[in-house]
């Protein structure tokens, strides 16, 4: 049975790694900003990525998504920036509610 856990926590010794995408920016199709990558669940015996937590929220309301991994990819746009190259409507099928963050 798989155990999972949140990067949460956890620093890397060398901040600023390639490895940690805490933080980054996620655009959708047309290039809209959508968020912000909140943290990892990952599975502690493989250390397979199993979803990204995804922020859209701002100063005054916040909402979370869960996003498998295989749905974001590296723009090929711009340097650095991740993509969920589908339409932002579609994000809200992920949505977590409010007792699950």
């Amino acid at each position: 049975m798989p155990h999972y856990g949140l990067l949460r926590d956890y620093r890397f010794e060398d901040e600023g790694t390639a490895d940690d995408i805490r933080g980054a920016k996620i655009y959708g199709r047309d290039d809209e900003k959508l968020g912000k990558i909140d943290d990892v669940i990952f599975d502690h015996t493989t250390g397979n990525i199993r979803y990204v937590v995804v922020d859209t929220g701002g100063w005054l309301s916040s909402k979370k998504f869960l996003v498998p991994p295989d749905r974001i990819r590296a723009s090929q746009k711009t340097s650095g920036r991740l993509r969920f190259p589908r339409p932002s409507s579609r994000l809200s099928a992920f949505q977590l509610t409010k007792s699950q963050t």
